[in-house]
């Protein structure tokens, strides 16, 4: 535009007196703005425009004047209702301020805020205006990201898929960013390699060719970026070598060139790629780099939450130590699969396996050992376990494999869960490298097959986790079960659970419940088994007692010791059950010594009392209240608890030796002594259990060669032997013997031949209540 027609412009379009001096300002201000400036007549065409016009627009002066700026300015995305409103506030000779979309010469649109002013005559009448045009893009642009940001960022923090809010950014970037393709790609964890990619414009095929890539420097301009950690920048895809093999898809789309820039995480690592596609090179410049910060600071953090959320699912459904799936995870599978075998008529199995006494274990190397035992253990299983089972932790020393169903028979899946369970028991068995030593465990397993619709009972927990999956819980309590008895039966061996063991289970539970009522009520009682010397010559004679445990029920009748006592320690009554026994001997015992006599008695302590950490403080405090020489007391521990070689159990006896208390090892000859160990203990007693009793043979028994007799002597028999050699071995660690079951007369001629001393055993005498026994022996009818 010429000095000479912006002055007349401006002079003929203002009723102010303006002079040369005000006019050369003016003209001036106009000139150098970077606000367009535009002239318009009151018909709406443009008169004028200065240079920031003609940059803003793309048009020339001569290309505008004249022309309405609707038909070259205006587009598709212009607002109609906010041209008509400009228009007809023209009309009416009023200023006006709106926002309207423009495009520039090239197409490309811009958002401008367009102030018009009347420009008055001489007479105050309008006879044109002047439009001072600011170009706001950006500033709308930016705006429009930060609220982009914001709902994206929220839609993060509630949970929404990453996909979704990746495709969403990268709709909300190219609204931003005109005439380009973008894309987001994903690495995995270890950022290696190129797992996904979402883009609203590139087609499927486009994404999936470089899935599976290996980033890289020359891996496309994405994979070099992410390799760099920095922006990088193609500008001809056609030629360039990085592109090799894969040029062809941007190609056919029209593409020249590209922008990446890495997206990495708070450590700098990369995760993934924005990346701008481009029919010109030229169209990418700084501006949209400044678009790509934006992209991979919202999608780093998108990413990192996922990542986050991913590792905190990972966590909660997944055991620490070992990374097997735990307990929740295996509930969620089990209901899962126990629908799919409802549904399809199929057979599946649920194994709980069970570490044989791996406390044993934790106790002497510690729980470190402990641990990288069940790491050991957890890689054994998941070798043998097939795709589609599930191999879980179910915490502690307990494992549970889930064998997904298949089709046959009830007993087709029993024989497959066998052969599974068998395979797992071998390899338990193999030796486990632990502190630089080899050591064996075993296991048992309970299995229960599936699907069998309700369990008839009640859930054992009550905690919200098993009512995920209520419908299936009741599998896991028969494999319980299951377990229970295998471990009944021996360890190291598997059982399938079936109704009948149930049924056995609820009747234990309520013989729980009558035991733990009798024990309140004062209504069970203590026997004496009498325990007498056996000279070589004469009749034998009382000189001890053992203290038993009777039940009496008044609904269930006489209960057995041999029912009610592994109910007890099971439940862990045992401990109060023992505590009550020594209570009652002890009692015994001090009231005896008041009358001036004496009759030692001993008690059976069962493991679980023993191993509980006040039964030393409690066996002290009744030596206290009850007045009586300790040695009269004796302990009677089994061979399996004196024979376990932990430091605990010889403290306790030392500390029990300490009070006075003599001990005696019960069954002896069943277990697997070790004599070392035994010399170690302060006993008084070897009591040779009744299997070896009843093997004894007599002369009249003599009917082949391997028992003969020898005139003048004992018989000759494998039984017989044993027992000899027990004596001798007890007599060598200066211990008593006491021979138990004693039943026949010829086991009672056979041991006093053999020289033991002291038996018992219902030949000489029989249980009886122990006021009856204690009468009996203050009254000489049994000394």
């Amino acid at each position: 535009m010429s000095h000479s027609t912006l002055t007349t412009g401006l002079s003929s379009m203002t009723s102010l007196p303006v002079g040369e001096e005000e006019l050369e300002s003016l003209r001036l201000v106009v000139q150098h703005t970077t606000n367009g400036v535009c002239c318009y007549g009151m018909d709406g065409r443009i008169r004028w425009v200065n240079p920031a016009f003609e940059l803003l627009t793309g048009y020339t002066a001569a290309e505008l004047a004249g022309r309405v700026p609707s038909e070259m300015l205006m587009g598709s995305e212009s607002n109609p209702l906010v041209i008509a409103r400009l228009r007809e506030q023209r009309s009416r000779g009023e200023s006006s301020d709106e926002e309207l979309v423009h495009y520039h010469s090239s197409g490309r649109s811009l958002r401008l805020r367009l102030r018009c002013i009347p420009l008055l005559g001489i007479d105050g009448t309008p006879e044109g205006y002047l439009g001072l045009q600011t170009d706001v893009t950006q500033t709308r642009q930016a705006q429009a990201l930060s609220q982009s940001q914001l709902t994206l960022l929220e839609a993060v923090a509630a949970g929404q898929p990453l996909e979704q809010t990746l495709m969403e950014l990268c709709i909300a970037i190219e609204s931003a960013a005109t005439h380009v393709h973008s894309s987001l790609l994903l690495l995995d964890e270890a950022g290696e390699y190129i797992v996904s990619g979402v883009s609203p414009q590139l087609p499927e095929g486009f994404m999936s060719a470089v899935r599976g890539l290996r980033i890289g420097e020359g891996v496309g301009t994405c994979g070099t970026a992410m390799w760099r950690r920095e922006c990088v920048l193609t500008k001809t895809l056609a030629t360039d070598p990085a592109w090799e093999g894969f040029r062809h898809h941007p190609l056919a789309l029209g593409l020249e060139a590209c922008l990446s820039m890495p997206v990495l995480d708070s450590a700098g690592n990369p995760m993934g790629s924005f990346a701008f596609y481009s029919e010109s090179r030229e169209a990418l410049d700084t501006g949209h780099q400044s678009l790509l910060e934006v992209a991979v600071n919202v999608a780093g953090l998108a990413i990192e939450r996922h990542r986050r959320d991913q590792q905190l699912t990972h966590q909660a459904l997944h055991d620490a130590l070992t990374g097997l799936p735990n307990r929740r995870l295996l509930r969620r599978h089990l209901s899962m699969l126990a629908d799919q075998a409802l549904e399809s008529g199929e057979v599946g199995a649920l194994m709980l396996l069970d570490l044989d006494h791996f406390k044993r274990l934790n106790d002497v190397l510690g729980h470190d050992a402990g641990d990288r035992a069940l790491i050991q253990i957890a890689s054994r299983l998941e070798q043998i376990i097939e795709p589609g089972d599930m191999l879980a932790r179910h915490g502690g020393d307990e494992f549970i494999v889930l064998l997904a169903p298949r089709s046959g028979s009830m007993l087709e899946g029993m024989t497959r869960a066998r052969q599974m369970g068998e395979v797992m028991l071998q390899r338990l068995r193999e030796p486990l490298v632990l502190e630089g030593r080899t050591h064996q465990l075993s296991g048992s397993l309970g299995i229960s097959l599936y699907p069998q619709v309700g369990g008839g009972y009640p859930s054992q927990s009550g905690s919200n986790e098993i009512d995920e999956c209520d419908t299936w819980g009741h599998l896991l309590h028969e494999a319980d079960i299951a377990l229970y008895e295998s471990k009944s039966a021996g360890r190291a061996r598997l059982c399938f659970f079936c109704p009948e063991m149930r049924h056995q289970i609820i009747a234990a539970t309520r013989m729980e419940q009558a035991l733990r009522h009798a024990l309140s009520r004062q209504q069970l009682s203590v026997h004496l088994q009498p325990q007498f010397m056996l000279p070589a010559t004469g009749a034998p004679y009382l000189v001890a007692a053992e203290a038993l445990l009777r039940w009496n029920d008044p609904t269930l009748g006489n209960v057995s010791p041999a029912t009610f006592i592994p109910i007890a320690e099971e439940s862990g009554l045992i401990v109060e059950l023992g505590h009550w026994v020594l209570e009652q001997v002890c009692m015994a015992l001090a009231d005896m010594t008041v009358k001036g006599r004496t009759l030692p008695m001993a008690v059976n302590v069962s493991q679980v009392q023993f191993r509980n950490a006040d039964f030393v403080p409690r066996v002290a405090s009744l030596l206290k209240r009850h007045i009586f020489s300790s040695d009269l007391l004796r302990i009677e521990l089994t061979e399996s608890l004196a024979s376990e070689d932990e430091d605990d159990v010889l403290d306790k006896i030392d500390q029990l030796a300490a009070l006075g208390l003599s001990f005696s090892i019960d069954d002896f000859g069943i277990g697997y002594s070790n004599l070392a160990r035994l010399r170690r203990m302060p006993l008084s007693e070897l009591k040779i259990d009744r299997s070896f009793i009843n093997d004894l043979v007599s002369e009249s028994d003599v009917v082949d060669a391997r028992v003969h007799s020898v005139p003048g002597k004992v018989v000759v028999s494998h039984g017989n032997e044993i027992v000899r050699a027990m004596l001798v071995m007890a007599q060598a660690l200066s211990l008593e013997v006491v021979a138990e079951g004693v039943e026949e007369e010829y086991q009672l001629e056979v041991l006093r031949q053999l020289g033991c001393q002291r038996v018992q055993g219902f030949l000489l005498g029989r249980p009886q209540p122990m006021e009856k026994l204690i009468q009996a022996f203050e009254a000489r009818e049994l000394a």
